[in-house]
């Protein structure tokens, strides 16, 4: 009898961007964000608000992905330990008042967590076993500190067993950057920040003081950065002091109004102050971590680096790494993010147990809901909508796209992350100038920000300078000076493009419109934006899809192999 694979449940939430993850045997096989959802259409999770909420329909969708109950589980790894927050009253919250008894299970579940519990099993058989001391017929409990499952999250999804690994994010319980060195499965922690120090935190409060929302406009201002100067760059020297030759920086708590002039107000004219701010928050960041990475480079004699946390989600930040040389490779983690942390948690948990060196090297993210062409046609003949099956659905999204219209591009599963790289996006061509506003008026982005765009990954070198391999949209690129005039809505005011490079072998089907398009028009490229309108989150299920394309200034919708035009 083949043994039986080890199953392990990644849990992030009760803070922000919740999210679960199922992992067997060192594969993931499901994932999902989102705090809250509801069943629609073909009963798929439709994921709502990304807010400090306990993940519970996420983790029900990644147990019914694989067909099991929870008791099947062999371990829950939440990607937090509240035992390392520093004080007893925080702890007290963390726990729901619960005594930081570190032989307890109950006692170590977070805010949130323990309602989920209470939802998902006989609570009063679970509690007569714990108290007497069986754990045989449970999940077991794993609190993996936020830093470590950052750590987790890039370095056992990259293509390395021996590379250095940098964390940056707001903060952990104690932390808010970690160094570290990766050596087979096993990660050692070689310094680290304190987390009343945090980058991530400060540019959260430049966010704000734009005028921008902290957690989702930081992409806001990088887009401003391009346009402005760095005349505040002195300020945000005395604010970010780094110890020259060592790990340590530190973040001055000042007042940003006092340093950087008035707050604007939401709303307001973006001003040439509000740019350079933007620019020179922009410029600190770059050269604060491109120096720490510096320094771990030293430390480490590591050839390859692996970079995790919300902070380099940020793809200018990314490409200035980059570009710095200090490494042959660079992996910048995918699901750098907070929701990354449950896959890192659990990847860790599965790791350590099983002692595997093999890494679960990430080629795509598209571990969510996906729906068969069954399934949308049966929702379609309830909404009445006129809608074809063309022979080919990318060679009729391609002619579509070719005559200047957008449209939403909905296959497959969805993407786990922040970014949607193939499946959940909204399309249009890169060859019209007014393509990037018609984006812009679809999903809601602000006018300034910059549409990125997907290229086929054989062409990439003829329209990019020194552009390698990027599947997931973390770096910008400079365009060639002779091929900008025929990509106008894909370059930036500063002659660059946020690139992704699509291969057939891991994105068929939008390779395969990408190649269409490209022969029609002579450009292999796409503008690409995720599949949101006006402030909503990605689109999950078929239902999500024709409410965003009805509601919205969209011209088609491709929806698995069938095609809806408003102008038929």
């Amino acid at each position: 009898m083949a043994p039986r694979l080890m199953l392990t449940l990644g849990v992030t939430g009760a803070f922000h961007e919740p999210a679960a993850v199922l992992v067997e045997d060192g594969h993931i096989v499901a994932a999902l964000e989102g705090g809250e959802a509801r069943q629609k259409g073909e009963g798929a999770a439709v994921v709502r608000e990304p807010g400090p909420a306990w993940p519970t329909a996420s983790i029900s969708w990644c147990l019914a992905r694989r067909g099991i109950a929870l008791s099947d589980v062999d371990h829950i790894a939440y990607g937090w330990d509240p035992l390392l927050v520093a004080t007893a009253a925080t702890l007290a919250e963390t726990t729901k008042a619960r005594a930081p008894d570190k032989e307890s299970w109950w006692a170590t579940l977070p805010l949130g967590a323990i309602d989920w519990v209470r939802h998902c099993v006989d609570v009063r058989s679970a509690e007569a076993r714990l108290s007497s001391g069986d754990t045989s017929s449970r999940p077991v409990w794993h609190a993996v500190a936020h830093q470590q499952a950052h750590a987790a999250a890039t370095y056992l999804t990259s293509p390395f067993d021996n590379a250095a690994i940098l964390c940056v994010n707001g903060r952990g319980e104690r932390a808010s950057t970690t160094y570290g060195l990766g050596r087979g499965f096993a990660i050692e922690t070689i310094g680290k920040v304190d987390a009343a120090h945090s980058l991530g935190l400060l540019f959260e409060r430049v966010t704000r003081h734009l005028g921008f929302t902290p957690g989702s406009g930081e992409d806001k201002v990088s887009a401003l950065a391009a346009g402005g100067k760095p005349r505040f760059r002195a300020a945000f020297r005395d604010i970010v002091i780094r110890t020259p030759n060592t790990a340590q920086y530190t973040v001055a708590a000042e007042d940003l109004a006092e340093r950087l002039g008035p707050p604007r107000t939401p709303g307001m004219p973006i001003e040439a102050r509000h740019e350079d701010i933007a620019c020179s928050m922009q410029e600190c960041l770059n050269e604060t971590v491109v120096g720490l990475a510096d320094w771990l480079k030293h430390q480490t004699g590591a050839r390859h680096l692996t970079a995790g946390g919300g902070v380099f989600r940020n793809a200018l930040l990314n490409s200035a790494l980059r570009d710095a040389g200090l490494f042959e490779e660079l992996w910048i983690s995918p699901i750098a993010g907070a929701s990354g942390t449950a896959v890192g948690a659990a990847l860790w948990v599965d790791h350590t147990l099983r002692r595997s060196a093999t890494h679960a090297t990430v080629e795509h993210t598209c571990w969510g809901p996906q729906f068969t062409a069954e399934e949308i046609e049966a929702l379609l003949a309830r909404t009445h909508l006129a809608y074809g099956r063309p022979p080919a659905i990318t060679v009729a999204v391609a002619a579509r796209l070719a005559s200047g219209k957008t449209v939403g591009w909905f296959q497959g599963a969805m993407e786990f992350g922040r970014e949607a790289l193939g499946n959940r996006l909204v399309l249009a061509t890169p060859t019209q100038p007014t393509m990037a506003g018609a984006l812009a008026d679809v999903t809601g982005r602000d006018d300034f920000e910059p549409v990125a765009c997907a290229v086929s990954a054989t062409a990439v070198g003829d329209w990019f300078e020194d552009v390698r391999a990027a599947p997931f949209r973390s770096f910008v690129a400079r365009v060639r000076a002779d091929k900008r005039p025929r990509i106008p809505a894909a370059t930036h005011i500063d002659g660059t493009a946020r690139v992704q490079t699509v291969g057939r072998a891991v994105q068929p089907l939008f390779h395969d419109v990408i190649e269409a398009f490209g022969a029609l028009t002579g450009v292999p490229i796409l503008l690409s934006a995720d599949f949101a309108t006006h402030g909503r989150m990605r689109v999950c299920s078929p239902a999500d899809a024709i409410e965003a394309y009805a509601s919205s200034p969209l011209d088609a919708l491709a929806l698995g192999p069938f095609l809806l035009q408003k102008d038929r």
